[in-house]
């Protein structure tokens, strides 16, 4: 896998619990569901999401969130999947979306896609499979 899904792989393998998350509103006040920036904190890693040219692209950062970040710890559907483990990554079609699972199969899963969005990033709960 490439690009963004490379990263958050490597969130998979270390068994990365996601303890908080943050997003960047792109400009013109986008609400809930989409960013400019995506800002995704493990417990092995923090990574920033971002779309450039029709692609999602990531990555590691570190310290507190730059200026402008707001908490997006309870937006949908962020706030049941804190705690959680990221156990799956992919779907990637074209860089310009991911599929990411938090729990296992048998853990009541949650799958959220990511995608790139008119210079940010969209959100949503994906169906059950």
């Amino acid at each position: 896998m490439s690009g963004a899904g490379a990263l958050l792989e490597r969130v998979v393998e270390a068994g990365g619990r996601l303890l908080r998350v943050d997003r960047l509103p792109a400009p013109g006040g986008a609400g809930a569901g989409r960013s400019e920036v995506l800002r995704l904190t493990f417990d092995v890693a923090v990574v920033e999401l971002r779309e450039s040219a029709g692609r999602l692209e990531a990555e590691a950062a570190g310290g507190e969130p730059g200026p402008g970040f707001v908490d997006a710890n309870e937006d949908e559907p962020w706030w049941a999947l804190l705690g959680s483990p990221l156990v799956r990554v992919g779907a990637e079609t074209g860089g310009a979306e991911l599929r990411v699972q938090f729990r296992a199969d048998d853990e009541n899963p949650r799958r959220v896609v990511l995608a790139s969005a008119a210079g940010g990033i969209a959100w949503r709960i994906d169906a059950p499979h």
